[in-house]
């Protein structure tokens, strides 16, 4: 593993650090107002204004008083970046991994931090203003984006009540009015041939009614490889499917559309948006770290790989399915505009893997798992014209997801009280159940400008969620099965947030906002609990600054926040499989900075900074893997799964050859020490490190075509980005995933 030294650290005072580039940022707004430069236009240099719709209407970013950014989806694309865990690099305090399939994603140290069903993210993902519940399916394809939206801190005002860390909300490009179509095929290592493109403009020419249809096909063979490729293999235990080894693991076969229309009504807009997916492969690799002592050595003489590019897979295979149907109509009243959305979207996740990743039979896992989301929002948001403006809306959720988990696998009779020699006893795990989640709420948000300057900032929701659990378990021979245990639980909450803001002058503001979060309570599923978990509460207050300069050739935002959790919800390594556990309490201080510069003409220089205290503060657990019967109090160890500190840095120079642009872009991204369990223990941490990605691209002037290329990960480095614990009954195995190794890839595309 390759460990690479950190180029700086955070400072124990976080807020020092954060004013000292907020006065830096005030002096270049000082200076461009004393000593102003001709006033310039886009052509000369300026820094783009980017429209969002993070508070459920259009705003500027610029003047958005919130900590939210906004990343182009063409951008994106040119980069290479088409996966959650590329995009988020580029935001401050914001991480992504996965955990055996599930989408794991963390904002200011809050996040996804279940793997299995029935539980609830800590960062609301939408698309398209559609909620995504099913974070075994959720990370899928990015494609044909025209923007993607991260807000940081909790939102539960607008965003519900799964949104304690934040909300990421995901935005297709829209059909157009006139006729457009782009074509691209990308060629790259590992076997990699990949497709995108989309087809776009009004019905029948009449500009009423306009379609746009969008595909992405990838496709490459694995940088995983497996030395058991094509090794027929019986199961574990009697009754179950032989399996072939793959060819390699960390592979792809996927498929996505999406089709669009939008059409005018009088004055308003009907928008339906169809989407479909499927991935069918060998899956992710998922190495297990070589302990000491190990089932399969004591029983097999066997061992796991030490080289993370190398995983010994007696068979593995990975099916993902998503359909969605999503209807938004949105009608303009004359003092105000009413907005509806009804969405619907049904997934599978069927997953099967070697387990133990040696030659021997010594044990296998599956995941099986179906969901139906059904979501309806509506709101009525008055137009921005006088001192008062206001939001209202009522949304309600449906959630149904069933799981079911098999694990087989070999144990050493010494577990069961037989005296050596050893000798394998079968054991099956099978759990699972269906989870109902209800859900509904009235929201508000309001804004009152008690003057040109000074506004005032109010947020509140009332939230109702209601969860229904009926399980199943058997662990056979050791246990009898039990079927049709039923839990039952529901809890009424209300988030919101207050505020203030103040604008200093046109291209600056700064605002001040408190916000209370809520996370609903979750089931343990197939772990037979007595009761749910508890839900989760954050309290946090944010000081922000934002401010435009150098005639709009720079741009800063900057944040400091303190965030206070109760009850919040932790993952641990259970006696069965991973299960869901409350913290008491826990503490999060940090600051946040992003500063764009356009020193020249053609040249953007970049910088997210994110700096965090994450820890806790209240918090007593048994370590099952390395002290089973002693209590640890954790109080002070840094939160599992964050770092304190993450950073990207960005050069990007365009210049005209003649009748042609050409772009090169250079980025680094940096990520502190994690440590995957709360006892912050040395078996279960990885060292901070740094990842290059360089991109280029040339284009004539006027558009037409592109040619465009990326280097991901140009230094080929090598680091855990996440890490699951067994059942000490199983081992207490370390099963990790990497970062993916150097790839790069060439592409075109022509636009019609």
């Amino acid at each position: 593993m390759t460990h690479h030294p950190a180029p700086f650290r955070p400072a124990n005072d976080v807020a020092a650090l954060f004013l000292g580039a907020l006065l830096l940022g005030a002096a270049g707004s000082a200076a461009a107002q004393t000593s102003p430069p001709a006033p310039a236009t886009a052509d000369e240099g300026q820094l783009e204004r980017i429209t969002i719709t993070a508070e459920k209407r259009l705003s500027l970013l610029d003047t958005t008083p919130a900590a939210v950014t906004a990343l182009s989806g063409g951008k994106l694309a040119d980069q290479g970046l088409t996966g959650f865990a590329d995009v988020t690099t580029l935001v401050p305090n914001t991480s992504f991994t996965t955990g055996q399939g599930a989408a794991q994603l963390f904002i200011r140290g809050i996040g996804n931090v279940f793997i299995l069903a029935g539980g609830d993210p800590g960062v609301a993902l939408y698309a398209d203003g559609a909620y995504v519940s099913d974070q075994t399916s959720s990370n899928v394809a990015l494609f044909d984006l025209q923007r993607v939206e991260v807000l940081r801190g909790p939102q539960g005002a607008l965003y519900g009540r799964n949104a304690t860390g934040g909300a990421m909300n995901l935005i297709s490009a829209a059909p157009t009015s006139t006729f457009q179509a782009r074509a691209g095929v990308l060629f790259g290592d590992h076997g990699r041939l990949e497709s995108e493109g989309f087809i776009s403009g009004p019905l029948f020419g009449e500009g009423s009614t306009r379609l746009r249809l969008s595909y992405q096909v990838k496709g490459y063979d694995g940088y995983t490889r497996n030395p058991l490729a094509g090794t027929s293999s019986g199961p574990v235990l009697p009754g179950g499917k032989p399996t072939t080894g793959p060819k390699a693991l960390d592979d792809m076969d996927s498929q996505a559309f999406r089709l669009q229309s939008a059409t005018d009504i009088g004055d308003g807009q009907l928008r339906l948006i169809a989407g479909h997916y499927r991935e069918k492969d060998a899956g992710p690799s998922m190495p297990v770290l070589v302990d000491p002592v190990m089932f399969s050595g004591l029983l097999f003489g066997v061992l796991p790989s030490t080289d993370p590019r190398v995983v010994k897979s007696q068979g593995s295979s990975n099916l993902v399915e998503v359909n969605s149907l999503l209807a938004g109509w949105e009608q303009p009243l004359g003092w105000a505009t009413l907005s509806a959305s009804a969405s619907v979207r049904h997934s599978r996740a069927d997953r099967a893997w070697d387990s133990d990743v040696t030659e021997s039979l010594t044990a296998s896992s599956g995941f099986a798992t179906k969901s139906d989301d059904t979501s309806l929002d509506i709101h009525l948001s008055s137009d921005d014209n006088g001192p008062f403006t206001w939001l209202v809306g009522a949304t309600h959720l449906q959630f149904d997801q069933t799981q079911d988990i098999d694990i087989s696998t070999q144990l050493p009779s010494v577990l069961f009280g037989f005296p050596p020699p050893l000798f394998p006893v079968g054991v099956q795990f099978a759990l699972g159940g269906t989870v109902k989640t209800r859900s509904s709420a009235v929201y508000t948000d309001l804004r009152y400008a008690l003057s040109p300057s000074l506004s005032l900032l109010a947020g509140l929701r009332f939230n109702s969620d209601e969860k229904r659990s009926v399980e199943h378990q058997a662990i056979s021979p050791l246990a009898p099965p039990v079927t049709g245990y039923a839990l039952k639980d529901r809890w009424d909450s209300t988030p919101g947030s207050l505020g203030v803001e103040y604008k200093i002058d046109k291209s600056s503001l700064v605002y001040a906002r408190y916000a209370h979060g809520f996370k609903s309570g979750a089931v343990n599923l197939g772990s037979l609990q007595a009761r749910m978990v508890k839900p989760e509460s954050a309290d946090s207050i944010e000081l922000g600054y934002k401010t435009d300069f150098w005639a709009r050739r720079g741009t800063f935002s900057g944040a400091l926040f303190s965030t206070r959790y109760k009850d919040m919800q932790v993952s641990q390594v259970g006696l069965t499989t991973v299960e869901l556990t409350n913290a008491s309490q826990a503490r999060i201080d940090g600051a946040e900075i992003e500063l764009q510069l356009r020193p020249l003409p053609p040249l953007t220089l970049g910088l997210a900074l994110g700096l965090m205290d994450p820890t806790y503060t209240d918090f007593v657990n048994v370590d099952l893997r390395n002290a089973p019967t002693a209590p640890v109090n954790v109080k002070g160890n840094q939160l599992a799964q964050v770092s304190k500190a993450n950073a990207a840095v960005n050069a990007e120079y365009s210049a005209n050859l003649g009748s042609y642009k050409a772009t090169l872009r250079a980025d680094y991204v940096w990520r502190d020490k994690v440590y995957f369990t709360e006892f912050n223990t040395p078996d279960a941490v990885q060292g901070a490190y740094g990842l290059v990605n360089l991109s280029a691209s040339l284009r004539p002037a006027q558009g037409g075509w592109k040619l465009y290329g990326f280097v991901k990960n140009a230094a080929d480095t090598t680091a855990i980005t996440s890490m699951s614990i067994a059942s000490p009954l199983l081992g207490a195995a370390r099963q990790v995933t990497y970062t993916p190794p150097r790839q790069f890839g060439v592409g075109a595309s022509i636009d019609f």
